[in-house]
Parts: C-alpha cells; sequence; structure tokens
C-alpha cells in the first residue's frame, strides 16, 4: 500500500508475552524483504483503530511470526494500546536527525539547545534504536557537559515530561546522590510536611544497593502512585513519598538511566540534569542536596563533591531554583539498617524517638538546611526546629498521615515484620571496629534476597570504633529464604565486611 509516507503495509498482531526492556518488532523474513528491511532498521506502527504509533528497531525470523503478522511485545502492546489480532500499519521511516548530532557529541563538540531537545525527544518516542542512545551516554560520559549543554539537557527533560502545579504553595524537595544506607527521606519528610510546606518527593527503587527510598516506603505503604494521586495527597497532607517510576516527570530521563546502569556510567553532567529535571517538574523552588562522600559513595573525593555542588547551584540558579548542597560523611553506615524492611523500621523508630544515631543527626541537618533555606526560621536555626518537630511528636503523625493517604496500614515499627530466618556473624577475636564496609555489607543484604525480598537484609550491632569482644555478635543477617540465608552467611565469613584494628597490617621475608 502506497501512502504519503511511502510503501507500508497491513499486518495483524502477534503478542509476544516478553519483556524485552526496549521497543523492537519481529518481521517475517519475506514481509521485511518486500519492505526493504534489513535487521536493525526502523519502522513506524501505527494501530488502525486508536492512531497510535511508535517508532520501533526490527529484527527479522522465518519462524516467530507468519507471513502478514508482526510479533509485538509488552512494551509495545502498551505503548500501542494493541491485542492479538489487531490491524497494524508497518512502514519504513527515516534515520532520525538527532543521530547526526550525537555523532558530534562522540567528537567532542558541544551541542546547542535545539540539538539537545531533539536527541531527548527522540530517546523518549523510542525513535533512536539502543545502539544510537548508548552512543550518546557514551559520548557523555567521555566528553561531559559544560554547564550550558547541561541546562540545556535539564530543560529538555523537563520539556518532554509531565509537570506538577501546587498553585502559590512553597514547594520544598531533598535529593541524595546516594551509595550509603539509611533513609533520610523517610525523616526529612515528615518534618517538613509537618512546618507547613508542601514536599512531593519521588524517590527511586534500588539498582546497586539493598534498598531505595522507595523500596524501604512500599513496606509501609503504596508508592506506585499516579501524578494526580501524588497532587491529591499533597494538598492533603503537604507531603508524600512516591516511586519516581511510576510517573513520567522526565521520561528520557528514566530511559538513559536504564542504558547508564550496565556499565555503572555516572556522568556528572548528565546527573546534575536528571536530578534539577525531575525537582523543577514537581515544582520545587527550594532545594537541598546531600552529597555523602567516601569510599563507599558513588563520590569518592571532596574536591569532586565540591566541584559537582557548585554546578547543582548554578544549574538550580538558572531554573529558578534556590538549592543548597551540603557534603557529608560516606566513611561509614548511616544507621544500623541495610535492606528494605530494616530500613523503615529503624526510619519509624527515629520518627517514634526510640532511636537518635547518625542517620537522625544526619535528617536533622537536611531538614534543618531547608528550612533555613525558605527562611523558616532566624538564620542557623533551622535543624534546632526540626528537632522540635522530631521531639514534639508531630513529624511521627505527619508521617502515620501521610502512610494512610497513600493506603498503608503500617504506621509503627512495631508493625513491621522481620524475616523468619536470622544469624549473627560473630567477632573472631577481643578488639576495636576499625572499619565497616558499607558496599559489602549491601552486597550481603542483596544475596539474602534483599530488595526483593522486603525482609531480608543486615542488621548491624555495633559501631565504629566500638570495643568487642571474643564470639560477640558484629551483625545480624535477615533473609525470607535458608538457602539464601546460608550463601549470604558463607559471603560474609569469607569477605569480613566489619574489620578489627590490626596492629601488623604487613609482613615481608
Amino acid at each position: 500500500m502506497q501512502n504519503g509516507n511511502g510503501f507500508s503495509q497491513r499486518m495483524r498482531a502477534r503478542v509476544l508475552d516478553i519483556t524485552t526492556g526496549k521497543m523492537v518488532a519481529v518481521l517475517n523474513n519475506k514481509d521485511a524483504r518486500e519492505l526493504g528491511l534489513q535487521p536493525m532498521e526502523r519502522v513506524e506502527i501505527i494501530n488502525t483503530r486508536n492512531h497510535k504509533s511508535v517508532n520501533v528497531v526490527v529484527d527479522v525470523t522465518d519462524s516467530m511470526v507468519r507471513e502478514d503478522e508482526v510479533g509485538v511485545f509488552r512494551e509495545m502492546k502498551a505503548a500501542l494500546g494493541v491485542k492479538a489480532g489487531s490491524i497494524l500499519d508497518v512502514r519504513p521511516s527515516k534515520k532520525p536527525k538527532s543521530v547526526e548530532f550525537i555523532k558530534k557529541k562522540l567528537d567532542g563538540t558541544k551541542l546547542s539547545d535545539g540539538e539537545m531537545r531533539e536527541i531527548v525527544e527522540d530517546i523518549a518516542s523510542n525513535k533512536l534504536s539502543e545502539i544510537e542512545a548508548t552512543a550518546f551516554v557514551s559520548a557523555v560520559y567521555v566528553h561531559g557537559f559544560d554547564l550550558d549543554e547541561t541546562v540545556a539537557m535539564t530543560k529538555a527533560l523537563i520539556a518532554n515530561g509531565k509537570t506538577l502545579q501546587f498553585g502559590n504553595r512553597m514547594v520544598l524537595d531533598k535529593h541524595s546522590i546516594g551509595g550509603v544506607n539509611g533513609r533520610t527521606t523517610m525523616i526529612v519528610v515528615p518534618i517538613i510536611a509537618a512546618a507547613g510546606f508542601a514536599i512531593p518527593k519521588t524517590s527511586s527503587r534500588s539498582i546497586t544497593s539493598s534498598s531505595g527510598t522507595a523500596d524501604a516506603m512500599e513496606v509501609l505503604a503504596n508508592v506506585s502512585l499516579s501524578l494526580r494521586d501524588i497532587k491529591r495527597i499533597v494538598e492533603k497532607t503537604n507531603g508524600c513519598i512516591a516511586w519516581g517510576g511510576a510517573v513520567e516527570l522526565a521520561p528520557a530521563d528514566d530511559k538513559i538511566i536504564k542504558i547508564e546502569y550496565p556499565l555503572s556510567l555516572d556522568p556528572e553532567g548528565q546527573v546534575i540534569a536528571s536530578v534539577m529535571a525531575k525537582k523543577a517538574s514537581v515544582g520545587a523552588k527550594f532545594l537541598v542536596i546531600d552529597l555523602p562522600v567516601g569510599p563507599y559513595a558513588k563520590i569518592k573525593t571532596k574536591d569532586k563533591a565540591e566541584q559537582m555542588a557548585l554546578r547543582f547551584i548554578e544549574v538550580g540558579r538558572k531554573l529558578g531554583i534556590k538549592a543548597e548542597v551540603l557534603l557529608t560523611n560516606g566513611y561509614e553506615p548511616m544507621g544500623s539498617a541495610f535492606g528494605p524492611s530494616l530500613e523503615a523500621k529503624h526510619a519509624m523508630m527515629v520518627l517514634e524517638g526510640k532511636v537518635y544515631d547518625n542517620l537522625a543527626e544526619k535528617a536533622m541537618e537536611l531538614a534543618g538546611a531547608l528550612l533555613d533555606l525558605v527562611g523558616n526560621t532566624v538564620p542557623g536555626k533551622g535543624k534546632e526546629k526540626a528537632l522540635g518537630i522530631l521531639r514534639s511528636g508531630k513529624a511521627l503523625k505527619k508521617m502515620q498521615e501521610i502512610i494512610r493517604a497513600q493506603g498503608g496500614k503500617i504506621t509503627s515499627s512495631q508493625q513491621i515484620k522481620e524475616a523468619p530466618y536470622k544469624i549473627q556473624v560473630l567477632s573472631q577475636h577481643d578488639g576495636v571496629i576499625n572499619l565497616i564496609n558499607v558496599s559489602l555489607l549491601n552486597r550481603i543484604a542483596r544475596i539474602a534476597g534483599a530488595p526483593a525480598d522486603q525482609k531480608a537484609g543486615v542488621r548491624l550491632l555495633v559501631s565504629q570504633g566500638d570495643k568487642v569482644r571474643k564470639n560477640q555478635g558484629l551483625f545480624e543477617i535477615h533473609a525470607e529464604d535458608e538457602r539464601k540465608l546460608s550463601t549470604s552467611h558463607e559471603f560474609a565469613l569469607r569477605n569480613e565486611p566489619v574489620e578489627l584494628e590490626k596492629v601488623v597490617i604487613g609482613k615481608f621475608e
């Protein structure tokens, strides 16, 4: 069939109930030849019933689909709204112009606002193949973004997604770059909300750690909220803690993050654009950013953190966001818990006044900085006000309101159940705790099943500098499965994440 865009062919959808993580269609070899297509070339596919369309990469088969059929995976099925047998128009599509701009970036050439916007639009609409999108991420990793490019990327991500508006309300937000345990968000949000400010917090799930904020909050309440849900909950309670992946605040960014993940690519400019786009999308005007610095955090050195902090502040200024960055201690664990249920329980215990440790102290610093930034206190008294809200019980009461508004029923630490299987790892001799390796503890918690198994994780029983006796418990592993418990315990014994001071650190003969 001929049309204004060239030759097309009408085919029936064959639904392949598989998640591929990308937009790809499968054509029979004969149909591909008739359309003049080679594997990895593009087609536009249109649902003739609702006129929804997607641009996808083609794979070719002799057997998976018959002639006049197009294989549709879960992602494409959802995007097009098709079912088995739906009639689809399939036609070759041209290579996007943004491919030229990606080549420019690969050569180290600075991109304009318009070029950046076109790349983002094509990533969001799946017009770029996975190879092309990966080439862009690699180019940014190698050559970086200057300030203008970072701002351009941020604005492009905002323009490509949805936004939240709260009228004349003052909207505050916080963000942590991550790399350490502990859920400061679950303490800061109710404090800020109790102080009378709107704080629509969208958070991530774990990628490499044993729990993300969304994983821990999900122990207490539903976090898969729509934008309408978030707006309703914030208007009712002032705050919420939602999973950012359930909303389309910056959909192109979510796709870029998936590309970055396998090789742990975190180009500074893209990280800043990602954070600032999502904060601007929820209407935040005041923002505190937590940059943990240390050997187990994402940022290893203070110099790197200071450079990144200045860039965050400058990008915020250009977006109309007043930002402050706190460089925080990433050398030791924040609190004693690793894993969704254990971290949720620990945060609730801080709100209940049962625990006040370095996690609680960090949360007070972050909440206090936000209150100072917005001018709600005598300058420098923000932390004192945050601590007053915590100790008065107002933060706990506000958190319970937020949990109920998000459909949750667990409103106290006692209600959070622990895993059925536990084992302690014991000290092999007397000594003083010299080092606690956060990365290894996260690894042990993941081997035990976290975050997929909510109750799995690790609970520290000691702190850095503590004196311990032989056979004293150092940490406790929790698991929902005996095999996972055994595997994680064996790993812990081999790798010693909690180290005692050593008199002899080397020996030569």
